[in-house]
This record gives C-alpha cells, structure tokens and sequence, in this order.
C-alpha cells in the first residue's frame, strides 16, 4: 500500500458516509440490508403503479435507496481488501483537483480504492434515475435518440428480440472501476421488469457489462461488486473486467486491445467522470482516441458522458463537426450529461456525407453549447486558482 503523508490534503468524510457510520457501528443490526426476495416482493407491490407518474417516481426512489444500501452492504462484506480511510479522504480530496486542474488522480491504492467502491453509489443511482426518467412523458428534455434507444433497450425491463433468438445488450463502461455503471443499469432493469413489465420479465434480454479501466487494480473490486449485486437483484445482468483502457492514447495502442475488441458489438458506451481530470492529456493527443472510438463505433451505438463541468463539451462538438462524424449530440442536467449516438445510415445512395449542423445538434443544445464556451474561458483565465482543504470546525465527542 502507497504511503500516505501527513501533510497530503484530505476532504473529510461527512455523516452520510457509510464508512464513517460502519465505524460507529449504526450497521450493526443491518436494518436498511433487505434480501433479494424481499427486494423482488416490494417491487412487486408497485406493479400497478403507471411507469412516470408521481407514484411510480416514489416507488423507484425508495426501492432503489434500499437496493443500494443493500448492495453497498454486501459488498463491504465481500471486498477483497478494506477500506482505507485516511487514504480514501486523500483521493476524494484529489478527484476534486484533478477536475480543476486536467490531470489524473491516483487510483493506485487498494485502501482508497475500497473506500470508493463504498462510497460513490451515488454513480450508480444517477444512471438509473437516468434510464428512469426516460418513462416520463412530461420530460421533453430528452432527445428523440435517446428516447428510440432506451426504449428499445432491456434497460427498462422490456425485449430486444421476440422468440427464442434473445440478442445479447452490451455495455462498455470506460474508466469504469469498480462497476458503478453495471449497478445502474441493473437497478433500472431489475426494477422495471418487475413493476413495468412484469409478463415479460422472464424473457427480458440479457444485459452484459464490460468494465475497461486504466488502474488495472480495479479487476478484483469488479469481480466483487458482480457477485454483490447479483446476490441482491434479479435479472439476466452480467458484469466482467475487460482489462486496460487509456483514453489519451490511439485505440491502436495496446493499452486499448480490450476496448478496440468491443467496438464492433457495444451498444451503449458509458463514460463518468473521467474527461475533465484527463483534459490535458486529451488535447494533446488531439482527443485521438474518441475520435478513432467514434470513428469506428457500430451504427446505433449510444454514448454517455457525465462531468461534473460541462467546459470541455464544446471541444467534443467540434472534433465531431471536423471529422464528420454521422452522430448527434445533446445535453441534460446543465450539462453535466452529453448524449452522443451514432446515426444508422439508411439503405439509400449517399452521395453528399456533410454533416449539416442542424443534423448534429438541436437549437436549444447549440445554445447550451456556446454558454459552456464561455464557462471554459472563464476557467483558463482563473486556472492558476488552487483548491482550498475544507476548513474544520473543532467538535465536542460524545
């Protein structure tokens, strides 16, 4: 394990962390841990509920709060290594000044490592709440591509294929350690086969994830959090290391075999938080590897982004209006989400391959997109700010 120096600035953990209440032993009677069959038998009471109603939102929200918990718990007992917490708080400290300053944090300690695993659910919870918010009809923010996928998709607990001949839905999570994204979709499909689509549910398709990483470390934590969430929730959903991945380099690298090998059969790419901490390396490689994983991506294919700044997104745009890329780009929550999809290109002649700009992007999304411009500006002129360690207020212990 990496040695952790005093003087390393740390972001303390908060009430709500789960490592700090284990400490304090308010697990100890495990009350929020409900089984699998406990969590399938709640979902079930809600299956007359209308999927984007008012009730059905309240259902999700407490279903899902308790298959979380229990995941999370599950998990804690089944980590390969413990947590480290003093090491943990100094990589939450440093995730937040490697998206201030463009450069990647250390994933290399295996305490801080299972810290994380244990404490940023809130990764998963979002996707979800994102697949989720997809039933809502009242929700105009969703673009028609996302809208066409998704609901296509098993991800809401429906079918891909009639019959026996069940196609496999692949998802590819970059820099996806410890598995966050596989839980999120396996929340949300687990849920709504049950609630939402219950005569299909034994039918539904099956879901594989695929999670690429630059810390290799992160093989034996996925492993764990498959076996953790399978133990908790129903489904077909199956999650798997594929090995190393580095964004700033070609997808001719070999530190890219794994992913260059899932191209061709991913539908669904999902890519948190991992381009406003590398945004240094990505501009110098001229964002080489997005734009061969465009380039190459099969027709269809759906990608998501989330950040926690939107600044970067512009650069994104214009390799895609440059290269001319047949994808389409939109953006949820302020821009802390970039939708991308890769048009199929119908059976006709195409003799004029120009992307036209209303083809890429909506209005409303060009808007959003010149006021992240502004953003990104406004960061590079006060770039030689430095984050501040919170500052501690003393507290009596009881």
């Amino acid at each position: 394990m990496d040695a952790l120096s005093n003087t390393t600035p740390r972001k303390r953990l908060g009430k709500k962390s789960f490592i700090q209440k284990q400490e304090q032993g308010k697990y100890e009677h495990q009350s929020n841990v409900l089984s699998s069959d406990d969590l399938k038998e709640l979902a079930f009471k809600y299956r007359h509920r209308t999927p984007g109603s008012v009730q059905y939102k309240k259902a999700w929200n407490n279903w899902s709060s308790k298959a979380i918990e229990s995941i999370r718990y599950n998990l804690f007992m089944n980590l390969p290594y413990l947590p480290d917490k003093a090491a943990f708080e100094a990589l939450f400290f440093n995730l937040g000044v490697a998206a201030d300053e463009g450069r990647m944090p250390s994933f290399s300690d295996p305490g801080a490592r299972a810290g994380y695993s244990l404490e940023f659910f809130s990764r998963a919870r979002s996707l979800a709440d994102l697949f989720l918010d997809t039933q809502d009809d009242d929700m105009n923010s969703f673009p028609c591509f996302w809208k066409e996928h998704i609901n296509e998709s098993p991800l809401l607990g429906g079918l891909v294929s009639k019959g026996e001949n069940i196609r496999m839905y692949n998802i590819t999570s970059i820099g996806g350690g410890p598995g966050f994204d596989f839980v999120g979709a396996t929340l949300a499909a687990s849920f709504c086969s049950i609630v939402g689509f219950e005569e299909k549910s034994q039918n539904a398709s099956k879901i594989n994830t695929v999670v690429l990483d630059y810390e290799e470390g992160w093989s034996s934590l996925v492993e764990a959090m498959h076996i953790s969430t399978s133990n908790i929730l129903t489904g077909e959903s199956s999650c798997s290391w594929g090995g190393k991945c580095d964004i700033t380099q070609s997808m001719s690298h070999k530190d890219n075999n794994s992913c260059r090998e899932l191209v061709s059969t991913t539908d669904l790419w999902v890519c948190q938080f991992c381009v406003a901490e590398n945004a240094k390396l990505l501009r110098n490689s001229k964002f080489i590897f997005f734009r061969d994983l465009f380039a190459k991506a099969k027709e269809g294919s759906l990608f998501i982004f989330t950040e926690i700044t939107p600044r970067i997104w512009p650069e994104f745009y214009h390799m895609i209006e440059s290269c001319n890329y047949d994808m389409q780009i939109s953006f949820l929550k302020k821009g802390r989400i970039m939708l991308l999809y890769k048009k199929k290109i119908k059976n006709v002649e195409v003799t004029d391959r120009t992307i036209h700009t209303s083809d890429t992007i909506s209005k409303q999304d060009l808007e959003l997109l010149q006021s992240f411009e502004s953003i990104g500006k406004a960061h590079d002129s006060n770039s030689s700010r430095k984050r501040q360690q919170r500052k501690m207020t003393s507290q009596t212990t009881k």
